[in-house]
C-alpha cells in the first residue's frame, strides 16, 4: 500500500512517516487488541513545504496523480489559537482550502483522505463543579455538522461545564468560538464531500518535535523544567494529551478495518496541564522544580478557548480490532520508556 502523508515535518506528520513501519508499532498494537497482527511494509510519501504546497489546486493535483496513493493523510496544520485569530486568511487556507484540494486529488485516484481535527470545536467557557451543560444532539455526525452554532462572547451567556461532566461525543452539535476551531471544523465538512474519507478529532499530542513543528503541553513543560525552578501551569481547564503513537496505531487499525466517516480518539482520561506537569516532574524525579497552579485569565491568553475540550466516542469502540487508547498517563510513562530504549 501506499501512504502520502501531508504535513510531514510537523509532530502528527513527523511521527507517522517515521514510525508507519515500525515493528514497535506493530507489536504495541498486537499487545493492545490481543490477537496478532501482521507486519506492514507500506510505501511512505513525505510531502511538506516547500517542496509541496497544497494551497496550489493544479500543484496538489499533480503531484497525488503522479504518486497514485493508496491513502493521502492530511497532518498539515497550525494550533496557535491567538495567532490564528488575526490571521483568518492564513487559517481557512490552512485548514480548507488545502484540505478541499487534497480531498480532490484523493478522489481522483480513488484514495482514501484522511483529515485530522480537534476538540476545540467544542467551546465551553469554564469548569464549574455541578454545572449544568445542556448539549444539543443530532440523529449523526454529519447532522451535527450542519448545525453548528458558532459561540460569541460578545454579549451571549457563558457556558460552565462540570469538570466531572461526560466528553463530547460524535453527535454532539459543535459550536467553535475561534477562528482555529472554525476554520477545523470546516476541515471536516470539505473532508467529508469525498466518498472515501475518515476524520479523527482528538484533544491535544504530544511525541517527538523538530524544528518545524510547533510543540506541544508535554515537550514545553519538560523543556521549561531544564530552565527554570519555578513554572507556571494553567489549573482550570482540562485536556486530554494523546501520544503521536498512540494515534497512529488508532489509525492503522481503523484503516485495516475500511472505516470511514467520523470518530473521536480518546483513552477516556482528562487532566489540567498544572495536573499533567505535576506528573511529569513526579516521572522525571526533579526535586528541585516548583509548579504554581495558575488561572487561564492570568496565562494571558487573548482568545476564548474551550475550558473543556474533552471527547468521547460512540462510534470507535464499535470498529473491530480498534487500538484501544490508553490514558494519558500510560502513554507519557510508555512515551518516556521509548525515549529511554532509543537511548540504551
Amino acid at each position: 500500500m501506499k501512504i502520502v502523508v501531508v504535513g510531514s515535518r510537523g509532530t502528527l506528520g513527523a511521527a507517522l512517516v517515521k514510525h508507519w513501519n515500525d515493528a514497535f508499532v506493530e507489536e504495541r498494537i498486537a499487545a493492545n487488541v490481543g490477537r496478532s497482527v501482521a507486519s506492514s511494509n507500506d510505501e511512505i510519501a513525505a510531502l511538506n513545504l516547500p517542496d509541496f504546497d497544497m494551497y496550489s489546486r493544479l500543484a496538489t493535483l499533480d503531484m497525488i496523480g503522479d504518486l497514485k496513493p493508496d491513502v493521502v493523510i492530511n497532518a498539515a496544520g497550525v494550533n496557535h489559537i491567538d495567532w490564528l485569530e488575526s490571521h483568518a486568511n492564513t487559517a481557512r487556507n490552512l485548514h480548507a482550502t488545502g484540505p478541499a484540494h487534497l480531498r480532490d486529488a484523493a478522489r481522483r485516484v480513488g484514495a482514501k483522505f484522511v483529515q485530522f481535527s480537534c476538540a476545540e470545536v467544542f467551546y465551553r467557557s469554564k469548569l464549574e463543579p455541578g454545572a449544568s451543560d445542556v448539549r444539543e444532539r443530532a440523529e449523526s455526525p454529519e447532522a451535527a455538522r450542519k448545525r453548528v452554532k458558532p459561540f460569541s462572547a460578545d454579549g451571549e451567556t457563558p457556558l460552565p461545564v462540570d469538570p466531572a461532566a461526560p466528553g463530547f461525543d460524535e453527535l454532539t452539535v459543535p459550536n467553535p468560538a475561534n477562528v482555529y476551531a472554525k476554520t477545523k471544523l470546516e476541515s471536516e465538512r470539505v473532508a467529508s464531500e469525498a466518498p472515501n474519507a475518515l476524520i479523527l478529532r482528538l484533544s491535544a499530542l504530544f511525541g517527538e518535535t523538530s524544528e518545524y513543528s510547533s510543540g506541544n503541553l508535554v515537550s514545553s513543560l519538560l523543556n521549561a523544567f531544564c530552565r527554570a525552578n519555578r513554572i507556571s501551569a494553567i489549573n482550570d481547564r482540562l485536556v486530554e494529551p494523546l501520544w503521536t503513537v498512540d494515534v497512529l496505531c488508532a489509525l492503522k487499525t481503523l484503516l485495516r478495518a475500511d472505516a470511514t466517516g467520523l470518530y473521536h480518539l480518546t483513552g477516556g482520561s482528562r487532566g489540567t496541564p498544572k495536573e499533567i506537569a505535576d506528573f511529569l516532574l513526579k516521572q522525571t524525579g526533579l526535586r528541585d522544580r516548583q509548579i504554581v497552579g495558575i488561572t487561564t485569565e492570568e496565562y494571558g491568553l487573548k482568545v476564548p478557548q474551550s475550558a473543556f475540550p474533552i471527547l468521547e466516542s460512540v462510534k470507535y469502540d464499535q470498529v473491530d480490532g480498534a487500538y484501544k487508547l490508553p490514558d494519558w498517563k500510560k502513554s507519557i510513562d510508555d512515551y518516556f520508556e521509548r525515549r529511554a530504549n532509543l537511548f540504551l
